[in-house]
């Protein structure tokens, strides 16, 4: 009887440094927006193969959307995108979006809110410590002075789209109410 023990405990010990110990996938928790401002919080993580990264969207309106180190303000051709998450400033649950890591390559990541990423909300998972690192790629995104939203291609939003949106906003608001002037320009 003490033989069968030791030998299985044996066995148990080889087997686990032959073959690894099977790893529970962990989720690494983001933070998407909220009162920490235009970033994802943190904004960067390393995973493992299988593991999931959890975006909690907090109040205002942003995306999870894949992008490539070299573009970080523009989608990646294929890549996920969780589309616009709009939150209210009093909501009490929190919109959620997650992804599983395939593989060790890194994956990039920023809002396509217009003038999110080139204000610095982007996101990596297992950006390299050399090379192409988090630090360039935050550089790189907020050199780009993209001011571009993503709806099947992409638009370039210029001064005067943005007087036509809210000229529109008046017109429909006028035909509903009857007041031309409800919408204020933003500044």
């Amino acid at each position: 009887m003490l033989f069968t023990t030791i030998l299985t405990a044996s066995l148990a010990i080889l087997s686990s440094a032959v073959f690894g110990e099977a790893r529970k996938p962990k989720t690494h928790d983001v933070i998407v927006g909220g009162a920490a401002g235009l970033v994802y919080t943190p904004n960067q993580v390393h995973a493992k193969v299988g593991d999931h990264v959890k975006f909690h969207f907090q109040f205002k309106n942003h995306t999870v959307t894949q992008s490539s180190f070299d573009y970080p303000c523009e989608p990646l051709k294929g890549g996920f995108d969780s589309g616009f998450m709009p939150v209210a400033m009093d909501a009490k649950k929190s919109l959620t979006f997650t992804i599983e890591v395939k593989n060790e390559d890194p994956i990039w990541v920023h809002c396509e809110q217009v003038g999110h990423c080139p204000s610095g909300m982007v996101f990596a998972v297992n950006a390299p410590k050399k090379g192409n690192t988090f630090k360039k790629f935050l550089k790189m995104a907020k050199a780009s002075g993209k001011n571009e939203y993503h709806d099947g291609g992409s638009y370039k939003r210029s001064e005067d789209d943005a007087e036509e949106d809210v000229e529109e906003k008046r017109s429909l608001l006028s035909r509903i109410t009857g007041k031309r002037d409800v919408v204020e320009l933003e500044a």
